[in-house]
């Protein structure tokens, strides 16, 4: 029971977060689910099936500003990529995938916190080649994808509402793929379907609540704090895997 009711408020944590300060749904609850879930496997597919949730209401409201033809290349790139990440940790111990998933908390948080506003790229194909490709991996193992893309975006876009929509648009089309690829991988049950209803109640309170303090709240000091606890939590789950 205690752990339906921590996955239930690591959904709306998750969801405040993305409502809030615009991004971090998907590393949010990965600091939880594969403590709280019956299987690693579980958890990162919860994770992208939520996340899908959360991204198609952005892509209906923002539609117009959806610039596709920039997400053509990185999307091919993610699809050829993730498939085969996603095939071969199918079948990794959930031990190895804890421990990968803590290093890569704790790398992401340091990049957030000391190098992420200093590094910045041209959009070229090359780089949104590079992009998607990294977004597969990172996606594949984890379910967190976002980081690379949010780089070339935020270099190839022209307005912030181009951005918003743009970025949206791919994870929702390669959240798609990759359910359809851990479908294939068996990773798709009933169990997971419970949770994700579950989870959609605990998105909605979060979605609902980030939205009102949204204005008040200092999206900045919010993610720095969840940049801290990453860490924290990348040193727990490394240790114990």
């Amino acid at each position: 029971m205690w752990n339906v009711i921590l996955f239930l408020a690591a959904a709306t944590g998750g969801a405040f977060v993305q409502a809030a300060s615009g991004f971090g749904f998907g590393i949010f609850v990965m600091m939880f689910f594969p403590m709280l879930l019956p299987s690693y496997g579980m958890s990162v597919t919860l994770s992208g099936m939520l996340s899908l949730a959360t991204t198609t209401v952005t892509v209906i409201q923002y539609r117009r500003y959806i610039s596709w033809k920039k997400l053509l290349i990185p999307s091919l790139c993610f699809c050829a990529v993730s498939a085969v990440i996603i095939t071969l940790s199918a079948g990794q111990a959930d031990s190895l995938m804890k421990r990968l998933l803590g290093g890569a908390l704790i790398l992401l948080s340091m990049y957030f916190l000391f190098w992420g506003k200093n590094i910045k790229i041209r959009a070229t194909p090359a780089t949104g080649a590079a992009a998607g490709s990294l977004s597969g991996v990172l996606s594949g193992l984890f379910s967190i994808g976002g980081p690379p893309m949010v780089v070339y975006l935020l270099a190839g876009t022209d307005s912030k509402e181009e951005y918003l929509a743009t970025i949206q648009a791919y994870f929702t089309v390669t959240n798609i793929y990759a359910l359809i690829v851990r479908a294939a991988n068996g990773l798709v049950t009933k169990a997971v379907f419970g949770y994700a209803a579950l989870g959609l109640a605990g998105i909605a309170l979060g979605v609902f609540l980030g939205r009102r303090v949204f204005r008040k709240l200092d999206a900045g000091r919010l993610r720095f704090v969840v940049y801290i606890f990453m860490a924290v939590s990348g040193v727990i789950t490394l240790v114990k895997g």
